[in-house]
């Protein structure tokens, strides 16, 4: 890796540094819109990661059947399709904000929109689909250790 620091003192490293993913158990559309954003940020293209989130909410509730007139509403119905906490709703929507200053130049909810609010709003879309999509893979990982026979031959307890 190299690491550069610009004549502002910014800290750049070469290779531009990649967010991780797990895209398991996530359909392949919405998988690729967040794959996209990630790429996005770590060219450093902001805006345009912003817009792929904000993509990535339209997707999710889309494929969970969440309906209303406008993304605002229907993230607002995702809550009652898949159990996630409240918190991570109201995220959703300063996600959709965030989407919605990258692409209109009349709006002004986020004074920037640069590497940190990115970032965060690729954390949170992560967890919303570890929530819509994960969780059970995760537990049944978890379910299948129970059952798995000792040394003796037996299945663990309980």
């Amino acid at each position: 890796m190299l690491v550069v620091i610009d004549g502002n003192g910014k800290v750049i490293t070469l290779p531009n540094e990649v967010l991780d993913f797990d895209s398991t158990d996530i359909p392949p559309p919405i998988a690729a819109s967040l794959e996209e954003a990630i790429k996005c940020h770590s060219s450093q293209c902001y805006k345009a990661a912003a817009l792929m989130v904000r993509r990535v909410l339209e997707e999710l509730c889309e494929e969970r059947g969440a309906a209303g007139n406008n993304l605002k509403e229907r993230i607002v119905a995702l809550s009652s399709i898949i159990v996630i906490p409240q918190e991570l709703i109201s995220a959703a929507d300063h996600l959709r904000l965030l989407g919605h200053d990258a692409a209109h130049i009349e709006a002004k909810t986020y004074q920037t929109i640069g590497e940190p609010e990115v970032r965060i709003s690729i954390d949170l879309t992560k967890e919303l689909l570890k929530g819509a999509y994960q969780y059970k893979g995760l537990l049944g990982r978890l379910t299948a250790l129970q059952n798995v026979p000792t040394e003796s031959g037996n299945a663990a307890p309980p």
